[in-house]
């Protein structure tokens, strides 16, 4: 049988992502109080699951919950969908950004920006809004990872602008 239909199992290195989600998010452990990390046989990608909820043992299911990194850590990294139902818990790596510079990073322009580490890496990207996602600084240029449906489904940008928080 097909890996991607094992039985869902507890993640066993539980503790290194949330200490990898603290120290580079700022998420605080007890942010994810009530939560549980989940895998799917010797699948690659880490699941969030809230308690008691749990994959069902009797019947092998493609997915549960909501995909937290598509591999494992040292290489791993959160995925958008994560980030854009967590990210309003970090307090480090985030790039916090106005309206009008949300929806152009929505629609795939970048703007200037300084790495917020060295080493660079994932940040979060939030406006006043809501977290967008899961965003890289590349050659001096944020840009957020828009998902490929996005653009698809974003209204034209001036239909867009008329619904800004900012328009009272």
């Amino acid at each position: 049988m097909s890996p991607a239909f094992a039985v869902f199992e507890p993640y066993s290195d539980a503790e290194a992502v949330w200490d990898y989600l603290e120290g580079r998010f700022g998420m605080a452990r007890s942010a994810f109080q009530g939560y549980r990390l989940w895998q799917r046989g010797r699948g690659k990608t880490v699941w969030i699951l809230p308690e008691p909820v749990e994959p069902p043992a009797d019947l092998k299911v493609e997915w549960a919950g909501l995909p937290v990194m598509r591999q494992p850590l040292p290489r791993g990294f959160p995925t958008n969908a994560f980030l854009r139902r967590f990210g309003d818990r970090a307090t480090r790596n985030v790039f916090d950004v106005d309206w009008e510079t949300a929806l152009g990073l929505m629609y795939d322009h970048q703007i200037e920006a300084e790495a917020l580490e060295a080493k660079g890496g994932p940040y979060v990207i939030r406006s006043s809004v809501s977290p967008l996602g899961r965003g890289w600084v590349r050659k001096g240029r944020l840009l957020l990872e828009t998902p490929k449906g996005w653009a698809a489904q974003l209204l034209p940008p001036a239909e867009l602008s008329e619904l800004s928080p900012d328009s009272g």
